[in-house]
């Protein structure tokens, strides 16, 4: 099975999730777009070229486990604050990130260590994150890894462009824009998930693991195609959206690990012909739309 590429053909009553300038010729919206090239780099960029943001995907070998994980080294241009939601009364602490530091997510366990996101300065480790959801390379659910709001950084003039290869993803927009970034497996089967209710975190912004916020699943307008990127033995995906940041640029991480329990724990319901409804959860719901969905790709075959 293929897995829908226009927005329209899952959700007919939702093209209001993105800006009207998102519109295809023909009124159609694409939703998604892949980078062909597999690289090792991803750079975030404003929308004059200026960099943001470097992200580095590397394999980090686990000791008594064979699956690899995922390191993502993070390096900042001018970004001043990261905002950390632990789901803590305390919610948010904002982290002062100076010149020449390195923000790293170990996506498993380190020397016994349970995975982490941390702060590499010159005074030693910070911990932002200290139990962070594992980023094994056969994840086949995207994964949610932080946020970037631009803020005003998006009118910042050209004086720092990417002079070398790797992907590079620019805001696209002249207003203030979020990017919501995500980490997936390289064969993950894109038909079983867009078939599940895990797309939905797709279209929401990552405050759907923010407690202080009631864990709302909602979207800000989005932009531009969620793009998929491959970078060795994972993928990172990014979706950009319409903020309303106009201060500073700022990061924003999450504590993930509890993620599927919070998505999908949540209570669904159904509407029988009789008006009458049937109540679920999405997790209830997720495996009825697998099953069908193997069923279909059976008879496929």
């Amino acid at each position: 099975m293929v897995a829908p590429k226009e927005i329209s053909d899952l959700f007919p009553v939702k093209m209001s999730l993105f800006t009207p300038q998102s519109l295809n010729p023909d009124g159609g919206i694409t939703m998604l777009a892949h980078e062909p090239e597999n690289r090792r780099v991803l750079y975030l960029t404003n929308q004059y070229g200026q960099k943001l943001l470097k992200i580095v995907v590397k394999s980090e070998t686990q000791k008594f486990l064979d699956t690899k994980h995922a390191q993502i080294k993070i390096i900042t241009y001018g970004i001043k604050r990261a905002w950390v939601w632990r789901d803590q009364p305390s919610d948010p602490q904002i982290a002062i990130l100076r010149d020449g530091v390195n923000l790293t997510y170990h996506g498993g366990q380190k020397n016994g260590q349970n995975p982490k996101v941390h702060i590499k300065a010159t005074t030693g480790y910070i911990n932002l994150i200290d139990d962070s959801l594992q980023l094994p390379s056969d994840t086949y659910h995207p994964v949610p890894l932080f946020s970037l709001e631009t803020g005003y950084a998006n009118q910042w003039a050209l004086t720092n462009p990417v002079t070398k290869s790797g992907h590079i993803i620019s805001t696209g927009d002249c207003q203030s824009v979020r990017f919501d970034l995500y980490l997936v497996g390289s064969e993950m089967d894109l038909g079983a998930f867009f078939n599940s209710m895990y797309f939905l975190t797709l279209v929401g912004t990552h405050d759907y693991l923010v407690a202080a916020k009631n864990c709302p699943l909602t979207s800000g307008l989005i932009i531009a195609p969620i793009t998929f990127c491959h970078m060795g033995n994972y993928q990172v995906l990014i979706r950009r959206s319409v903020s309303n940041q106009n201060g500073r640029p700022r990061l924003h991480f999450y504590n993930n690990k509890n993620y599927y329990a919070k998505l999908m724990n949540r209570p669904t319901a159904t509407k029988n012909d009789d008006g009458t409804l049937n109540w679920s959860t999405m997790a209830q719901e997720d495996e009825r739309l697998l099953a069908e969905y193997r069923a279909q790709s059976f008879r496929a075959n």
